[in-house]
């Protein structure tokens, strides 16, 4: 475990913080290593608007000479970046007299250097953590004791009034066993968790019951947010190319390969966004056959309010969340209808695995039969939830 200190010094920022969480670029070959320095690499590289990077993991697929050039693409960001190792960042050993040695991340710490390290930059105390342990069949989320004595040590340290993220790989929320780091968590009334690992975007709460002296609300609990920021390679850099020349790997909850951007003020407040690699879209907009408007906000939480507005007297109308399959992952197992799984004995990059599971960022309006909004082509979106807020207009698709 080791404290950094990363650029200027606190005083010295007028503006927000402003911090890019990138989840799961997992390059798996050369193509796929190419295909992240055209895309994410490239795009972070030309932004001048961001003062820090970190990488929630999964740099690459089980191919670790791959960290070495993708920490050069990495060091050429005109800011500067961390991360923390993802379960695919670790070394695999070949099977010696029927044994086999348990992965590590020995090439990680060569490469990258460190594993579990904490600073404080523009007033916010940030805290990088390896949580792929042995367990399970092969691994699974959660730290180890010397470790939880170290976050534990490193939160009481912090002043109640600093915001405190934690940056891991495996969603906090997916831990194996929670009760031993729920004891430490408690300690701080003012934490952020980002988490990738799961391919989707999904924001959630790690709810606290006996959370004590680090509740502010009275009540003896405390819920952590949670931001499950999706992958950069998508579905693993799989399906058809779409509009900027790259596998559009669709995500499950139907969200475009992308990122997350936070803005961190002095006083703990942030703000969220999300954003699609080499696009600009934040949210799309379908309907379907029986007149339903179904909004998908790539980055809404569950506490979110969507309103839509079609052209015409009725002014903004209220969606209503609700859990159903992304119009996008439905267009993609549409597709699939069509696409080989193999050419040959070989995988086919243009099919694109999916499932038809709920999507957590979806809303819904049921809609007149007077209304004939493809007609009318387009539909403002207004997004509201406590630290992410929008308003755009988007062109309506049909829902497969």
């Amino acid at each position: 475990m080791v404290a950094l200190f990363l650029g200027a010094a606190p005083s010295s920022y007028s503006r927000p913080l402003r911090v890019a969480f990138v989840g799961d670029p997992q390059a798996d070959g050369t193509l796929q290593l190419e295909y992240c320095r055209k895309t994410i690499y490239k795009e972070l590289r030309e932004r001048k608007d961001l003062d820090l990077v970190i990488v929630l993991g999964d740099l690459v697929n089980d191919d670790v000479s791959l960290l070495e050039p993708t920490k050069a693409s990495l060091d050429s960001l005109p800011c500067p970046w961390l991360c923390v190792p993802g379960n695919h960042d670790r070394d695999v050993y070949p099977k010696v007299d029927g044994r086999k040695r348990p992965r590590d991340i020995s090439t990680y710490r060569k490469v990258i250097g460190y594993e579990d390290t904490t600073f404080v930059k523009g007033g916010i105390r940030f805290i990088l953590m390896n949580d792929v342990r042995l367990g399970g069949k092969e691994y699974e989320g959660g730290f180890r004791n010397s470790q939880k004595v170290w976050l534990d040590s490193v939160l009481r340290a912090t002043p109640r009034n600093m915001l405190a993220v934690l940056s891991v790989h495996i969603p906090v929320t997916q831990f194996a066993a929670k009760d031993s780091l729920s004891a430490i968590l408690s300690v701080h009334p003012n934490i952020l968790v980002m988490s990738g690992h799961t391919h989707k975007v999904e924001r959630k709460y790690l709810y606290l019951e006996n959370a004590g002296a680090a509740s502010s609300s009275g009540n003896d609990a405390l819920d952590i947010p949670e931001v499950q920021v999706g992958a950069t390679c998508g579905l693993f850099w799989l399906g058809v190319k779409d509009e900027t020349g790259f596998p559009a790997a669709t995500m499950p909850c139907g969200a475009p390969r992308g990122y997350f951007v936070a803005d961190f003020k002095r006083n703990g407040k942030y703000s969220l966004a999300y954003k699609a690699v080499l696009r600009d879209d934040v949210a799309s907009v379908w309907v379907s056959g029986d007149s339903t408007l179904i909004v998908n906000v790539f980055g809404g939480a569950p506490d979110g309010r969507v309103s839509v507005r079609i052209p015409g007297p009725k002014g903004w109308l209220s969606a209503s969340r609700e859990e159903r399959p992304a119009p996008e992952a439905l267009a993609v197992i549409e597709r699939n209808k069509s696409i080989p799984r193999k050419i040959g004995k070989v995988r086919n990059p243009e099919y694109l695995p999916m499932r038809k599971t709920n999507s957590p960022h979806v809303w819904s309006r049921v809609l007149g039969s007077d209304v004939d909004v493809l007609k009318v082509g387009k539909v403002k979106i207004r997004y509201r939830d406590p630290v992410m807020r929008f308003t755009i207009q988007a062109d309506v698709k049909r829902c497969p």
